[in-house]
């Protein structure tokens, strides 16, 4: 992989109302080639909604073309898996996709061929007991489970009469989420040997796995892999949930989602391992550097969107943040964004054809 050097030179953002020049802070000088292809695979509650705003505003921006259905959904298949039939009759389908960053059940030999030439592909993965917390506030699987709470769907989980345990909401939210999301047959859950052959699948297939607990280190990384700038790679959080919704495990809560979890605890343990020695392979003190180079472009494009103010939180940040024309990217909701997404490429489809009957 190739690396990019650093100088140092004044940046200004990308926020068309901000007049003034900010502070010294690293920008990239490239010596190796930004990556054009991407396929995100959006994971459930893994922090994936925070890299996808990522990923729509450099499609935006750059005018690339996303995979996006016709209807106003957010979802490209699940529980079936993606297969073109989703896609093909979309005005947009002609134009050739760049990007991928929907939900979807994967499959990745048709993701390739959607998105064509040799794409990067990426995805997240996070602690799988909490992920499940996480599932079941979000989606309030308790009423799925007969007005269970998550501490008494826990003590249930282990009786053998408690079937419904292994049913999914939607018929795509439960069990093995992380497994599911990436196309495993349910059936095969507790098939230990066909788990362990899909993950090193999975390994093979990625060729970054970003870890939802060091997501500041997983932005270096992909930072390096797809020779962007640290500007592009702003991000916010999103679908984060205030403290006191999370409802905290003890040990024994936790040991027991990790049993009924086997096959998601394995996936993570793997990649979380692949991970840490991609970590360490770049080098320690070269990753805590990146950070705080990270760290110094967010602050300083936040205090230009926010007219200094460094403070806000929650609610009031993505508020004040949409009242600027060239940052409300940042906070813009997904299906707001994914709707002018879908504007933008119906615009360019249709230019498209006009020029084809010479029109234009």
């Amino acid at each position: 992989m190739k690396f990019c050097e650093t100088i140092q030179i004044l940046v200004v953002p990308r926020c068309k109302n901000i007049m003034k020049v900010m502070p010294v802070a690293t920008v990239t000088k490239q010596t190796c080639e930004p990556k054009r292809k991407i396929g995100f695979l959006k994971m459930h509650k893994c922090a994936s909604t925070t890299v996808q705003n990522i990923f729509l505003r450099h499609a935006h921006t750059k005018d690339l073309n996303v995979i996006l259905p016709l209807g106003r959904s957010n979802y490209l298949g699940s529980p079936e898996l993606f297969s073109l039939e989703l896609v093909n009759g979309t005005p947009w389908h002609h134009l050739g996709y760049d990007i991928m960053a929907l939900h979807t059940r994967w499959h990745q030999s048709t993701i390739k061929q959607a998105l064509g030439g040799d794409p990067t592909f990426i995805t997240t993965i996070r602690e799988p007991a909490q992920l499940f917390e996480s599932l079941y506030g979000y989606y309030n699987l308790y009423k799925f489970h007969g007005e269970l709470t998550l501490y008494e769907f826990l003590d249930k989980l282990e009786d053998e009469d408690f079937k419904r345990k292994d049913d999914r909401f939607l018929q795509k939210i439960g069990r093995n989420q992380m497994l599911f999301d990436l196309g495993f047959p349910i059936e095969d859950f507790d098939n230990e040997e066909k788990v362990k052959k899909f993950v090193d699948e999975v390994e093979q297939n990625f060729d970054l796995v970003m870890v939802t607990e060091k997501m500041e280190e997983s932005i270096v990384l992909l930072k390096h892999l797809l020779c962007w700038d640290y500007r592009d790679l702003v991000f916010l959080k999103r679908n984060s949930r205030a403290k006191n919704k999370i409802q905290k495990l003890s040990v024994d809560q936790t040991n027991k989602l990790r049993r009924w979890l086997k096959a998601d605890n394995y996936l993570y343990t793997k990649l979380r391992e692949v991970f840490d020695k991609k970590v360490e392979k770049f080098g320690y003190k070269k990753m805590e550097e990146e950070k705080q180079k990270l760290s110094s472009v967010m602050n300083q494009i936040m205090e230009g969107c926010l007219s200094g103010e460094k403070n806000l939180q929650g609610k009031i940040l993505f508020e004040e943040l949409k009242k600027s024309a060239g940052c409300r990217l940042y906070a813009l909701g997904e299906h707001i964004f994914l709707d002018e997404i879908k504007k933008a490429q119906w615009k360019r489809a249709d230019k498209v054809a006009l020029q084809s009957l010479g029109l234009r």
